[in-house]
């Protein structure tokens, strides 16, 4: 198995990093060497004065997208969940990669709103929060490699899986 970024997009609390956990873990029983680039995490480390200006999400999903392509040219299986809302920033960090498998989490508005363990959405209704979905659009995958509704992840799994085994 060669290097690879797996980027999980899809609406804020779709369950992006619960899958991309849950990936990990499969690959951690395989012995496959990883990592997870969290968005949520690596925003601070990244980017720690970048507000959520179009230019500032910009930079941000570029600099994220090409750490995520450097690992994995080392060899690693790089699991990003990041919303990473424009298609141009998924297309962008898949020319970063020397092998990409975009995964979307096609979670409804709805469900998303209710699942909000950071309040992302009630500080989206309270004013302009600039959050994807709501305030902002989010584009959706064109041709993603693996899509996945939130919480039915068993089949995305061993599809992710069955896609890295065979370089896809």
């Amino acid at each position: 198995m060669i290097g690879a970024v797996v980027w999980f997009t899809g609406l804020p609390s779709s369950g992006k990093t619960t899958l991309a956990r849950a990936v990990e873990h499969r690959l951690a029983l395989e012995r496959i060497s990883r990592c997870v680039l969290d968005g949520d995490e690596m925003r601070p480390v990244l980017a720690p004065r970048l507000g959520y200006s179009d230019e500032e999400r910009s930079d941000f999903y570029a600099t994220l997208a090409r750490l995520a392509g450097a690992l994995a040219r080392q060899g690693l299986i790089v699991l990003v969940p990041a919303t990473a809302h424009r298609r141009e920033y998924r297309q962008y960090a898949r020319e970063q990669a020397p092998h990409f498998l975009e995964v979307w989490l096609t979670t409804p508005l709805g469900e998303c709103q209710l699942r909000d363990s950071k309040g992302l959405y009630a500080s989206a209704a309270m004013g302009p929060g600039h959050l994807p979905g709501i305030d902002i659009a989010y584009e959706e995958p064109e041709r993603a490699d693996v899509v996945a509704a939130g919480g039915e992840y068993a089949l995305a799994i061993e599809r992710i899986i069955s896609c890295l085994k065979s370089n896809r």
